[in-house]
């Protein structure tokens, strides 16, 4: 028997929330004043019905949603949208004691992102591609994605052709797509060993698509061209599969927030460096200390570097996971480093954060994907004797609970 719920607040993952007297009740894809019908027991219900829709509720852009895991927030009016999103920032922020408001939330186009992470399974013989559904593991087949770069988007079908030759039998792998400059560049994970048919069928496909590459894991299988993204006009090749930001729109802001504050600075440390997003716009004007636990990101910094000629100053590199071996107070001094930069994974950079708090760094631009683990680093650094100057939250990954911020500090 349905049960009726009031939507009273949206939750930090876009879930709509009831206060009952037994506690906390969520339900995914309704909106504060709702009134809805809801099937389940527990924190967590699904809605049967929505009896009375909020004026904030509009018709979602993808035909999946509501089905497909990727998007949570399509339903939103965007003006409630980003005020939920900005508040995502700034709650965090002022529970750390911060009392700075976030700038304005940067936007971007729907159909921006040129990176993408498909799921594929054979079941019953045929080929299931797409991504994790609502809530579970299951994979849920997509025809079209409205927030993917068109290079990806009217590639689907070719993409699914591709993994249907490689697919084994009843175990689900991923493949990773990255829109580079000269064509996508596609990696295949967690597939296993391919016979030498299947690979030979893969990579001609491969070429008959115009792809740029495809890779197994680590290994190259081939490369029609060399898949360049550019970071400040200089090419970068990025390994297989490696990170790179997921809109390239966003990504230059982000680093020209970071360029700018770092400008007056000589050496410079970025850590977490990537390959490179930060250091090569950085070695323009500062010699630069990069560290990275990826080998192969450094690899592609590092050729990166080398293939500029000396047109830009020196970027010293090293495989560290910072994690594991933080850059210590002691080395930031030898190193007289005045300004850094650090971009961690999504659980921060805690440890690390502890060791620039006791350096004498002047500067430090704190890149995060996570406002709640940001917030924790960035007391840290206040604690240390550093204040925050601005913060900049990024809608990087729109219609989802994930934001990209950009803090920047100072010594005071």
């Amino acid at each position: 028997m349905a049960e009726t719920l009031t939507i009273v607040e949206l939750g930090r993952r876009g879930d709509g929330i009831a206060h009952e007297a037994g506690g906390d009740i969520f339900v995914p894809f309704t909106l504060p004043g709702e009134i809805v019908s809801v099937s389940g027991k527990g924190a967590r219900r699904e809605p049967v019905s929505i009896d009375t829709r909020s004026l904030d509720r509009i018709e979602p852009v993808c035909p999946h949603f509501g089905t497909c895991g990727g998007c949570q927030t399509q339903h939103i009016k965007m003006e409630t949208y980003v005020a939920w999103k900005t508040g995502l920032v700034s709650t965090p922020i002022a529970k750390a004691g911060i009392e700075l408001a976030p700038d304005p939330m940067v936007t971007f186009e729907t159909a921006s992102r040129r990176r993408a992470l498909f799921a594929a399974k054979l079941v019953s013989g045929k080929l299931l591609f797409g991504f994790s559904g609502k809530g579970s593991h299951t994979l849920v087949h997509i025809e079209t994605c409205p927030v993917l770069v068109r290079e990806i988007s009217n590639q689907l079908a070719p993409l699914r052709r591709l993994a249907g030759l490689v697919a084994p039998r009843k175990k689900p792998f991923r493949m990773s797509v990255l829109s580079a400059e000269s064509g996508l560049d596609v990696t295949l994970q967690n597939v296993g060993d391919l016979t030498t048919k299947q690979r030979m069928k893969a990579i001609d496909l491969t070429l008959e698509l115009g792809f740029s590459r495809l890779s197994l894991d680590d290994e190259v299988l081939v490369e029609a061209q060399r898949p360049e993204i550019y970071i400040d006009g200089l090419p970068v090749t990025p390994s297989p599969g490696a990170f790179v930001q997921a809109v390239k729109d966003a990504e230059n802001q982000i680093s020209e927030l970071v360029a700018e504050h770092l400008g007056e600075c000589q050496h410079v440390a970025d850590l977490y460096c990537g390959v490179g997003t930060f250091a090569l716009r950085l070695a323009r004007d500062a010699k630069v200390y990069a560290a990275e636990s990826s080998k192969a990101s450094i690899e592609s910094l590092s050729q990166a570097w080398r293939n500029t000629g000396g047109k830009l100053k020196q970027i010293d590199t090293e495989i560290r996971d910072l994690e594991q071996r933080p850059l210590m107070s002691k080395e930031l001094k030898q190193k007289r480093i005045d300004g850094l930069v650090f971009d961690p994974p999504r659980a921060g950079a805690e440890i690390q954060a502890r060791q620039i708090a006791n350096s004498p760094v002047k500067k430090i631009a704190a890149v995060s994907c996570n406002p709640v683990t940001l917030a924790r680093d960035l007391a840290i650094l206040i604690e240390g004797g550093y204040h925050v100057t601005r913060i900049v939250p990024l809608d990087q990954f729109k219609f989802t609970p994930h934001v990209e911020v950009v803090a920047l500090l100072e010594r005071s």
